[in-house]
């Protein structure tokens, strides 16, 4: 038996006591009826409300450090500034703070973890609010019945009962890595989501998460396809790491305030260097038809068939018109997949270095690296983590 069947094993004889029941988080939650605040109206929060509404708990209100977004509606609620919330609600409201954490040890018990704090400096301003009752959303990541479905993306609350259905892959996959290294932090976040966050998972700065080149050789005629471009930031590394010698480059970013802030940092370098970009204001995918997504203005935009905006797609394959590729990165939101049946041409016939991300769907974890290794299969593939549980990127050369 390999390790991967014994944690699965030991999950199965073990899940009463690991799993917290779905009636439990109600009847802790029956308290704060009508006084629930999410605390953080980005990805986090809109997929952890859903979650919630699946479930029949229905917070009042969104709150956000962001003074741009007071007053605004998402998904139906109102977002308030921290400073309202006891004005609006009274000091016995409940505060689930909504923002991606690297998975920081917590309590069972629902009374200790409203005692245990978490993101600091959210906790702290929370409480000179006058908020008494402040909790993270990772507290609830136990209740697997919560998370069934893998209908949002929520990279810290995995779907459990998918993997179970999925264990088979799974272990094809570990069967797949070749490195030590890489098989332990792939069984540490199997360990993580089944088992225990008392793990350690070996992890790597996040600066320098796509760019591995310890992995690869560097070569000075990189042809890198970016998706999730964002404002430039991988732009950026991508430059300094390669001291600017390329050979092409294609920017994908579907968010329009990202996509300006792409454009206008490429309007700043040479015209040597812009004349070898192309950008897209789209999305990577699977087809040209368009999706839906919810546009955040910044980071975490993603695609949601319930988005409330209508986003132009494009496919790696017809971008590129045959040309050679040989570096795609995607950090693209649980998009990833359908990406990568969009780049099926391009990484079959030119087998491009890969580093895309495996987390923000239950099912990238194994799906990423199958897919991969169906395009290409003499591919190595490595896995690092750059946010223990939360942010881990498979590369493939």
């Amino acid at each position: 038996m390999n390790r991967v069947s014994e944690i699965f094993n030991e999950y199965r004889l073990h899940q009463e006591k690991i799993e917290i029941p779905l009636e439990q988080i109600k009847k802790e939650l029956y308290p704060y009826k009508n006084k629930i605040v999410l605390y953080g109206a980005g990805s986090a929060g809109i997929a952890f409300l859903h979650y919630l509404i699946d479930a029949e708990i229905f917070p009042c209100y969104f709150s956000d450090g962001d003074r741009e977004k007071h007053g605004h509606i998402c998904e139906g609620l109102e977002i308030i500034s921290p400073e309202t919330i006891v004005e609006r609600i009274g000091k016995d409201a409940l505060i689930i703070v909504t923002i991606n954490t690297d998975g920081k040890n917590y309590c069972k018990d629902f009374k200790k973890e409203l005692l245990a704090g978490g993101h600091q400096g959210v906790y702290k301003h929370l409480r000179e609010c006058g908020c008494l009752n402040v909790i993270d959303y990772t507290y609830f990541r136990r209740c697997y019945q919560l998370f069934r479905g893998e209908k949002y993306n929520l990279p810290a609350c995995s779907d459990v009962y998918l993997m179970l259905e999925n264990q088979e892959k799974i272990e094809r996959v570990f069967n797949l890595l070749e490195d030590d290294l890489t098989k332990s932090v792939f069984l540490k976040l199997l360990e993580f989501r089944l088992l225990t966050d008392q793990v350690d998972i070996p992890t790597y700065p996040e600066r320098g998460m796509y760019f591995e080149y310890d992995l690869f050789p560097k070569i000075t005629n990189e042809a890198f396809i970016d998706c999730g471009a964002c404002g430039g930031s991988s732009l950026v590394e991508f430059l300094e790491v390669n001291h600017h010698f390329f050979e092409s480059y294609y920017g994908i970013e579907p968010d329009k305030t990202n996509f300006a802030k792409l454009q206008n940092y490429v309007s700043e370098l040479s015209i040597d260097e812009q004349n070898k970009m192309m950008l897209y204001n789209a999305a990577a995918f699977d087809d040209d038809k368009g999706t839906n997504f919810f546009i955040l203005n910044g980071p975490g935009s993603f695609q949601a068939d319930n988005g409330p905006e209508q986003i132009k797609t494009l496919k790696i394959d017809d971008i590129l018109h045959g040309r050679n590729a040989t570096y795609i990165k995607m950090n693209i939101e649980g998009s990833e997949m359908s990406a990568l049946k969009g780049a099926k041409h391009t990484i079959s016939s030119y087998h491009p270095r890969l580093a895309i991300m495996g987390y923000h769907k239950t099912s990238d974890f194994w799906e990423v690296p199958l897919l991969i290794k169906e395009y290409f299969s003499d591919y190595h593939l490595r896995l690092r983590s750059y946010m223990r549980n939360v942010a881990f990127t498979y590369y493939a050369f």
